[in-house]
């Protein structure tokens, strides 16, 4: 699951749209909102339990107030509304395994955690540069893994035989004149969908989620409109690839 901040959302519809189809998830990986939304579901939350999780969320603590932040704020808040709403807090008491990614700042790689307590790593897979203040892990500074790797499919390719990349960073064409603010965002859009491109060849289905492009990384209020984006795209795919699916499967 793709990092996308708001437009993750997208990813709770995707999973019910799964759910529903009888298409049982082994285990997941994500970057960013795709790690939260994957934190979740293998915590044992249901689409729904996941969308009225979401609906608490008080987008305020979580903007950026100028174009510049570097603050941690947003994090804390992330922080303790995690706490609030996992009950785990190790990798190895989840109900599936989760793959969080994140990037090392010192090395400039992708790192995937997967082991030990789930809080920093979340936190750091979150931490998008400028926007929130880096993470420290074991000595180690990190920040946002969807600044390297924003489609983490290489850990599943290692233990799964049918992996499904999920994209929510669709590009629509820019024309209108941009604030700092805006100019920033949309470097990190760029950064984004083009470090997912080169991934999507490793996953044996992808889609990305339509419907996005007007929606902002911080419109974290428009969760219902959000999830059912990613619920439609999801049921646009399995229309055509859930056969396949099957095909390969067919004692699921």
């Amino acid at each position: 699951m793709s990092g996308g901040a708001a437009r993750g959302f997208a990813h709770i519809g995707v999973l019910r749209a799964f759910e529903e189809a009888g298409i049982e998830i082994d285990c997941i990986s994500g970057a960013s909102m795709g790690a939260f939304i994957g934190l979740f579901h293998a915590a044992g939350k249901t689409p729904d339990q996941m969308i009225e999780i979401a609906k608490k969320i008080k987008p305020a603590k979580l903007k950026v107030v100028g174009p510049f932040h570097f603050g941690k704020a947003g994090l804390d808040y992330a922080k303790q509304f995690l706490k609030k709403h996992v009950e785990q807090t190790i990798f190895k008491e989840l109900k599936k395994p989760l793959y969080v990614c994140v990037t090392n700042f010192q090395s400039g790689k992708y790192e995937i955690i997967s082991e030990g307590e789930i809080l920093p790593a979340i936190l750091a897979s979150a931490a998008i540069p400028i926007k929130y203040k880096q993470q420290i892990i074991n000595g180690i500074t990190y920040v946002d893994g969807g600044m390297v790797n924003n489609l983490p499919v290489e850990p599943l390719r290692q233990s799964c035989d049918i992996v499904v990349g999920i994209s929510v960073n669709p590009i629509a064409h820019k024309t209108a004149k941009m604030s700092l603010r805006q100019k920033i965002m949309r470097l990190t859009e760029l950064i984004l969908n083009e470090n997912e491109a080169r991934r999507i060849e490793l996953c044996d289905f992808h889609f990305e989620v339509s419907g996005l492009e007007n929606i902002g990384f911080e419109d974290y209020h428009r969760v219902s409109e959000i999830h059912d984006l990613g619920y439609q795209a999801a049921k646009d795919f399995l229309e055509i690839n859930a056969p396949l699916i099957y095909e390969q499967f067919p004692h699921r």
